[in-house]
């Protein structure tokens, strides 16, 4: 279950570059348009007010068609795991944490080398996004490359929905994976009506920048659309790439996309709940390769959080993540830097968790650390009580000049909720560092790690409802003719 946030939203921008930017994206939109190339859109887009030029595939629209949109987008959505209390709220003044949706590699930090990932990695990932409890929403953290491309990611969603009880998210690669995707969602869920009462995922859909779409992920928004399910949308925007260099035109670029999709969202299903996944980056001059760690990665986010906040919309922002390959002082520094930037202003949902480097590799054992710096950063924003009974006046008095607090009935009763106790951080003494075995904190996650995979007992579907699900995938095989 996601977390309260008690602290002040931190705001990086003015009311009034809020409007400059926005005003800028609706001008982009109603100038230049986006690239929408798929003819099954487009009525959709007709009927609510766009201008669709057929020959090129361009929507333009108005500001009267955006801000429509935006008044009828559905603001507010939770999604549930199998047990129903694991949620994560979206809309709700609550942040939560998500694993990596997946990695076309995995990283061995004892070899330090990469590796293809199988089915067994996506299970072990699941077990311990599974076991986490930081970890709200479970990501399948890889991408199995021992199925078919045709099929990783529809096997992917049956190993997410029978080997965790939270809500989850991975990767779809076109509608009619979303469609068989849907069904098995619908065969556990019970029915149509309570996979929409109690949705376990939102699909997302990630833009193409500069300002285009790409047919498959038009394709699934239908989709999910048609059953009334949320979605997320996320461009990658790469300052001085696929963006302009100065930080403000990114996020105004970034902006003009989203929107896009919200209108596309809207004109599809009317009230659709979606969530605004402002994931703009930089390109690195000097290495020509994009960034996950920059402090503009943390500026971006925040600003962009700001912007989303400003029309009423829940936030996803991609912080907490790195361009370090190690497990070293550079991930910590870019991961922490930039999480609470994303946190303070104000994100729900904030991630994905686990992966090294900039889309590099997934790791479990970057994830368990990753797992304690969240529990860490939601112990400072739960704050803390100013009241007559927390100031503790009458202590004070009563231990004086040079006492101690260690046997006052409050130390006892409030020292779990007053301070955080890590799990993995180190807080002991040298020698008894030293007598331990002299452990990092990467040694003891490797050993946590270990202690996940040999104790965790997952709750996994009924075998009939498995097979069931199964039924679809095989379905889906003989109808593509790949058995």
């Amino acid at each position: 279950m996601g977390s309260k946030r008690n602290l002040p939203i931190y705001k990086i921008i003015s009311k009034e570059s809020i409007n400059k930017i926005s005003n800028a994206s609706f001008d982009i939109l109603e100038n230049v348009g986006v690239r929408v190339p798929n003819d099954r859109v487009w009525g959709y887009l007709a009927d609510f007010g766009a201008e669709v030029n057929k020959d090129y595939s361009v929507v333009k629209m108005s500001p009267d068609v955006i801000s429509k949109a935006l008044k009828m987008a559905g603001k507010k959505h939770i999604l549930y795991g199998r047990e129903k209390e694991n949620t994560a709220e979206f809309g709700y003044d609550m942040f939560n944490f998500n694993s990596s949706s997946g990695q076309y590699k995995s990283l061995n930090h004892q070899q330090v080398k990469r590796f293809d990932p199988k089915i067994s990695d996506l299970r072990k990932a699941i077990k311990i996004g599974d076991y986490l409890e930081n970890i709200d929403i479970v990501g399948a953290m890889v991408v199995p490359t021992d199925l078919h491309p045709k099929l990783r990611d529809v096997y992917t969603f049956l190993e997410l929905i029978d080997g965790t009880t939270k809500p989850f998210t991975g990767w779809i690669f076109s509608g009619r994976s979303a469609r068989a995707i849907l069904e098995m969602l619908k065969i556990v869920a019970g029915s149509s009506e309570n996979l929409k009462k109690y949705p376990p995922y939102e699909a997302f859909i990630e833009p193409i920048s500069p300002l285009s779409f790409r047919p498959e992920g038009l394709d699934i928004l239908i989709e999910f659309a048609k059953e009334n399910l949320p979605v997320s949308f996320g461009p990658m925007v790469q300052a001085g790439m696929t963006g302009p260099i100065n930080l403000a035109g990114t996020i105004t670029q970034e902006n003009a996309e989203i929107l896009a999709c919200i209108v596309i969202a809207q004109a599809i299903n009317p009230g659709l709940a979606v969530t605004y996944g402002g994931i703009p980056h930089i390109m690195d001059m000097r290495t020509s390769m994009i960034s996950f760690g920059s402090p503009e990665q943390g500026l971006m986010a925040a600003a962009i959080t700001q912007l989303a906040r400003s029309y009423g919309l829940p936030v996803y922002n991609n912080t907490a993540m790195t361009d370090s390959k190690l497990l070293d002082e550079q991930s910590g520094i870019e991961r922490a830097a930039t999480l609470m930037m994303g946190v303070l202003s104000g994100g729900d949902i904030l991630g994905h968790l686990g992966i090294i480097g900039a889309d590099n590799a997934a790791s479990t054992i970057q994830l368990i650390i990753d797992n304690e710096m969240a529990g860490y950063v939601k112990r400072i924003m739960r704050s803390f009580e100013i009241n007559e009974n927390t100031i503790s006046l009458d202590d004070i008095k009563e231990v004086g000049i040079g006492g101690n607090y260690i046997k006052m009935e409050k130390t006892l009763t409030d020292f779990k909720k007053e301070v955080w106790y890590p799990e993995i951080f180190d807080r002991f003494v040298w020698d008894t560092w030293e007598s331990m075995g002299k452990k990092s904190t990467s040694d003891i996650a490797m050993e946590v790690e270990e202690e996940i995979i040999k104790t965790h007992k997952q709750c996994f579907l009924e075998e009939e409802v498995r097979q069931e699900c199964e039924g679809v995938i095989i379905s889906l095989e003989k109808e593509l003719n790949l058995n």
